[in-house]
């Protein structure tokens, strides 16, 4: 018989919970940016389970990394955008 493989969805709610105590640490504004960075990983859930990465804390922050770099490059398009009109 196959082992029974824990869906990633879960997997990740398993990761949030153990990080409880480390969010509960934080300040308040880093909680709201870590809370934030949580809801990242959950919208690209599709990704994670196609990955089907035994480490799924790898696929959360690899996510977030992407995400934290698409915002990187809006605003440096933004900031050439202005730039221009000067």
């Amino acid at each position: 018989m196959g082992r029974t493989v824990i869906p990633y969805s879960r997997q990740m709610q398993y990761i949030e919970s153990s990080l409880g105590q480390y969010r509960r640490g934080l300040r308040k504004p880093d909680q709201e940016i870590f809370d934030e960075l949580i809801r990242t990983a959950k919208l690209q859930v599709q990704a994670g389970v196609m990955a089907s990465s035994p480490y799924p804390i790898d696929i959360m922050l690899l996510t977030m990394m992407i995400d934290l770099k698409k915002e990187i490059l809006r605003l440096k398009k933004e900031s050439e955008a202005l730039r221009k009109q000067e």
